[in-house]
């Protein structure tokens, strides 16, 4: 029994650290920095944000590769491991493929003068990719949870 609440406490918690870094570092935190533009330019806010989404990816790839870990004894049900390594896997094209080819479009920018415009274009075609991604994620994450919230059938 006691085996069972250290899976149910590092499903949980797993869960909570990658939704959170989805929901509160890619969706909030980010756009806002990026957003900031009294202080700095868009160009320096915009190379400010790249570590910090790079970390965000990274705690939510760990997250979701810990939650993938432990669904099949967590969740009762069988799609449980299937979205988990799901979540797991769209975590880990996001940090490994995506997030970098997105930083180096962007750097290839300028935001002030807003040139080249084909550049532009690839690189806000680069980031409709990455926000669906963490729509995706983010669908993920709550069937997880909803499936975390169901009882299994006795």
């Amino acid at each position: 029994m006691d085996h069972v609440r250290t899976t149910a406490i590092i499903g949980i918690m797993s869960l909570a650290l990658a939704l959170g870094g989805v929901v509160v570092g890619h969706l909030l935190l980010i756009p806002m920095l990026r957003g900031e533009t009294a202080l700095v330019d868009a160009n320096l806010a915009r190379a400010l944000s790249q570590p910090l989404a790079m970390r965000c990816a990274e705690v939510v790839l760990a997250a979701s590769v810990l939650l993938a870990a432990v669904a099949r004894r967590w969740l009762p049900h069988r799609v449980g491991p299937t979205l988990a390594l799901l979540a797991a896997g769209v975590a880990g094209i996001e940090r490994l493929v995506l997030l970098p080819e997105l930083h180096e479009a962007w750097a290839r920018v300028d935001l002030v003068a807003m040139r080249p415009l084909a550049r532009i274009e690839v690189a806000e075609q680069l980031t409709l990719i990455h926000q669906a991604c963490m729509g995706a994620m983010i669908v993920l994450l709550t069937g997880i949870a909803a499936l975390a919230c169901l009882r299994p059938k006795a």
